[in-house]
């Protein structure tokens, strides 16, 4: 067999080869994509009810404060409330007191800590470079929590301060595992190292689509503080020990932490789905190749038996 068809054979066969392996890599990433949408269903509901729990017992806080000082209960109002007068100083007032000035601003930036995912960790990175300049331009110092060795090395290589980084994180994380990352983000929060802190992530949209995200994670300003969540928490009659302030010195930091767990299994699912997406157009691309591999074997034997036949006649002219 001349060394044009045996190397064409060979490199189908490696190409084939490989085609199996990006096959096996989509399942292995769609059965883990499975899992973490699964389970972030499950964090949904129980963050939701949480945020609706906490706001109901601020409100009913803020508006009593309001009438006792005879100001009239509106919306207005109700956004320029100085929690230290209604919850006094500690962890209740400071976890959803804005700062008066900002100095520095914290950014926990959620990447992977592998490749083969598309372009998940070069969206990640390019998103964030542009938001530490907009930072900087404010006056702001930049410190960053990197989850994902990707996101952590380009930055440390770039300059950028990096107070925290963690790598390893499973597939499908589960709260115990996250729990030591969130508890340092709020602990340096409450600290004074940063004056306040987004999380950075790309957001699961479908299989097909996702989306970056900056969310302001601390202070905690998503709630809904109002005179309705203050009227369902009477409705609803909560019983409360010792006292509201005690139970949202519980709270507050657990909401946190479950929002920011919320965030990292989030940005989990979307790097599954980009593996996914990565893998089964690498699957395609090698099934292309051997397709066209294959139609240029197809022609070189078809060469190779045309030339044998006219050897073979000529050969049979001659003898006559």
């Amino acid at each position: 067999m001349p060394a044009s068809l045996l190397e064409l054979k060979k490199k189908i066969a490696s190409v084939k080869q490989t085609g199996k392996i990006t096959e096996a890599m989509r399942m292995v990433s769609a059965s883990k994509l499975n899992q973490t949408e699964n389970r972030d269903k499950e964090y949904t509901v129980y963050n939701d009810y949480v945020r609706k729990t906490i706001s109901r017992l601020i409100s009913s806080q803020v508006v009593d404060n309001l009438r006792e000082k005879s100001i009239s209960i509106d919306k207005n109002n109700v956004a320029k409330i100085d929690y230290t007068d209604v919850f006094g100083l500690g962890i209740t007032a400071d976890m959803i007191q804005t700062r008066k000035k900002v100095k520095t601003t914290g950014f926990l930036v959620i990447s992977g800590d592998r490749g083969l995912v598309g372009s998940y960790n070069s969206n990640v990175i390019k998103n964030m470079m542009s938001i530490f300049e907009d930072e900087r331009a404010q006056g702001h110092e930049v410190k960053v929590l990197a989850v994902g060795s990707v996101g952590a090395q380009f930055f440390k290589k770039n300059n950028v301060n990096v107070v925290y980084e963690k790598d390893g994180v499973s597939d499908v994380p589960t709260f115990d595992e996250a729990l030591p990352i969130v508890s340092t983000a709020i602990k340096m929060y409450l600290n004074g190292v940063y004056d306040q802190l987004y999380v950075c992530y790309t957001h699961h949209v479908n299989s097909l689509s996702s989306a970056f995200r900056v969310e302001k994670m601390l202070p905690i300003v998503d709630l809904d503080i109002g005179v309705k969540e203050a009227e369902a928490h009477k409705e609803l009659e909560y019983d409360i020990e010792p006292d509201i302030n005690s139970v949202l010195t519980k709270l507050l930091p657990q909401y946190a932490r479950s929002t920011i767990y919320g965030a990292i299994l989030d940005a989990k699912t979307a790097e599954h789905a980009s593996s996914m997406t990565a893998m089964q157009s690498a699957t395609d691309n090698a099934n292309d190749l051997v397709s066209s591999l294959t139609t240029k074997l197809n022609r070189a034997r078809q060469a190779q038996i045309t030339t044998e036949i006219t050897e073979i006649i000529s050969g049979a002219n001659a003898l006559e």
